[in-house]
């Protein structure tokens, strides 16, 4: 079956050249607008959705297994990362937003399932912000936008602050020791915040191109399965809510 990812991105590059000229030069200028100072989230070098997360011989096995009884999730994931799979496409044709993704990678690595390379750090330093795995600090460390020495020095202080019964968020202490500005935070907060929306892959799309019937009765559970879960999911809001608001049926 065609790959979602490239069934996408398949009908951009199918649109005229003098449209793509536009949407490119559009969408850049956005981008480099609301990332601002991050403008290197922006490069693919070290962008999140490329990266290729490797399974390790246990995360192989527990694939065959299923010895963590772990949710249907995280084996979706493993047999992507097994197919050389991007973050990108994972994301896509599961139905994911990226920090879902990025929470499953994070977890899967802590479990020692997925391995991460020093190539790889950037991308995995993204993972770990969008995923709360680490905080603002932690994660301009870990990109290079700041180093240990002056993590430290915005800890101490910090520490400080808070010793003389003040609280003061680290995201305050870094743009007040100068390492981050304000438009700098607000950029790593939309990038968090969109990492958690979903992409509807339905707009204007061609067919999807099947291999074979195999392929396309695998799709076609697989979208069942997706729909159950999301039907489940809305229930389960609409008990808490009532709960929450005393209503009865």
């Amino acid at each position: 079956m065609q790959k979602i990812s490239s069934l996408f991105i398949e009908n951009i590059n199918s649109l005229p050249i003098w449209v793509k000229q536009v949407i490119t030069k559009e969408v850049s200028l956005n981008l480099i607008s609301k990332l601002g100072e991050f403008i290197e989230l922006v490069g693919t070098e070290n962008l999140f959705q490329y990266m290729r997360p490797k399974a390790t011989p246990k995360g192989e096995q527990e694939v065959q297994d299923k010895i963590y009884r772990l949710s249907d999730s995280y084996y979706l994931f493993l047999t992507s990362a097994l197919n050389n799979e991007t973050i990108f496409e994972i994301t896509l044709k599961n139905n994911w937003s990226l920090a879902d993704s990025a929470k499953i990678l994070c977890k899967l690595v802590e479990l020692e399932m997925i391995e991460i390379s020093e190539d790889n750090s950037k991308e995995y330093a993204v993972a770990q912000f969008i995923a709360n795995k680490i905080r603002t600090g932690e994660f301009l460390k870990k990109i290079g936008k700041i180093n240990a020495l002056q993590l430290n020095e915005a800890i101490k202080y910090q520490k400080d602050v808070q010793s003389e019964g003040r609280n003061v968020k680290m995201a305050s202490v870094l743009i007040k020791m100068g390492f981050i500005t304000d438009k700098g935070l607000d950029s790593l907060l939309l990038l968090k915040d969109e990492a958690k929306r979903r992409l509807t892959v339905s707009m204007g799309f061609t067919s999807i191109k099947y291999n074979n019937e195999a392929d396309k009765k695998d799709y076609v559970l697989a979208l069942q399965k997706e729909i159950a879960r999301l039907e489940s999911e809305n229930l389960i809001m609409k008990k808490r809510l009532k709960k929450i608001l005393k209503i009865n049926d």
